[in-house]
């Protein structure tokens, strides 16, 4: 496989989000998953044989209410990783979404990088992996390339702009309507590390794609990892105030009251961490950074450990709240920090 521009910035991708997950530097923004903390209810008649974490979403039946997020694709190295979390995604029983395919569509060379995930996991549930601006035809075929299950269409504009050679224009909802309504399977419009705002939401609930990825901030950091790749410093910008945490983001999903289903992202690193996320209206979550970092650290091996933690974990956690079904956890009290409840009044 030759080395393109395209092909070893996924690699300068994936050295510095492992990097950064692996020193704790990920730039932290607003309230975090400790800003929450779960009241005891009153007694329930609940046993753990009764707790069913299954969630239906995307048109599917899922065992389990997480998976593992878009992470990488396009390189050799990244052709590795991405094999060993599909293989770990089929041994689970989750579900998998690639990194962006659109090198893949500039250069064919690089598809089989993507094209593992289903030779390793040939009847999981795969996610393909495009930016918003990618017409019908391109959806397509990142579909077709990993005989995909849906697609996420990421919303990016801090990432581009924090990336010398990124896009600056960006003209989208027309494109966007066009293939929710086109597309062969169901779509999932993205966020990658800001978040996302009411009134995005609403904008995005009135196109009514299948689900809305949040993509919270206090994760992977894509402007972080691409103000690290400008080494000559090239287009310096600070974002820093720029963006909501996870937790925010889906506290601004319920204040705007949006019926679109919702996944949250960024920073989950803990099967209590999912399960705060679906007690704050998430329908399922996903997680990319920790479980890349775990992959790096431990291996397939400890990966599937680690996701095997989360399938014991969960259902614990479930019946202790009294909550037979992950939709249940959303009557679950809980408390707010100040500084949450604060940023909560100003939605």
């Amino acid at each position: 496989m030759m080395h393109t521009p395209q092909s070893n910035r996924k690699n300068e991708h994936l050295s510095l989000a492992t990097k950064f997950w692996r020193e704790g530097s990920n730039p932290q923004v607003g309230a975090t998953f400790d800003d929450i903390r779960w009241i005891p209810g009153p007694l329930q008649d609940i046993s753990l044989d009764e707790v069913q974490p299954s969630v239906q979403l995307l048109s599917h039946d899922f065992d389990w209410p997480f998976y593992i997020e878009a992470m990488t694709g396009g390189s050799e190295s990244t052709k590795r990783v991405n094999g060993d979390l599909a293989s770990t995604a089929a041994v689970t029983n989750i579900a998998m979404a690639v990194g962006s395919q659109s090198v893949a569509l500039k250069d064919p060379n690089q598809a089989d990088s993507f094209e593992v995930v289903r030779k390793n996991n040939p009847n999981g549930f795969l996610i393909a992996n495009l930016g918003a601006d990618h017409p019908i035809e391109n959806v397509r075929a990142a579909v077709n390339m990993i005989d995909a299950n849906a697609i996420e269409l990421h919303t990016n504009v801090g990432q581009e702009l924090t990336m010398a050679e990124g896009d600056r224009s960006f003209y989208w909802l027309d494109n966007l309507a066009t293939i929710i309504a086109k597309s062969p399977v169901p779509v999932i419009i993205k966020e990658v590390g800001f978040g996302m705002g009411p009134d995005l939401l609403k904008q995005l609930d009135a196109l009514h794609p299948a689900a809305i990825n949040i993509g919270g901030g206090n994760g992977t950091s894509f402007a972080q990892i691409e103000q690290a790749r400008d080494r000559k410093n090239e287009n310096p910008l600070d974002l820093s105030s720029f963006g909501l945490s996870t937790v925010e983001s889906l506290l601004a999903a319920e204040k705007a009251g949006i019926e679109t289903p919702i996944i949250a992202t960024g920073g989950i690193q803990s099967a209590k961490d999912v399960t705060t996320a679906l007690m704050l209206g998430a329908s399922a979550v996903s997680s990319a950074g920790h479980f890349l970092d775990t992959l790096m650290r431990d291996g397939r091996a400890g990966l599937q450990s680690e996701i095997e933690l989360w399938q014991q974990q969960l259902p614990l956690y479930m019946t202790l709240l009294g909550a037979k079904k992950p939709n249940d956890l959303r009557e679950a009290k809980r408390l707010y920090s100040a500084d949450l409840k604060n940023s909560m009044q100003q939605f």
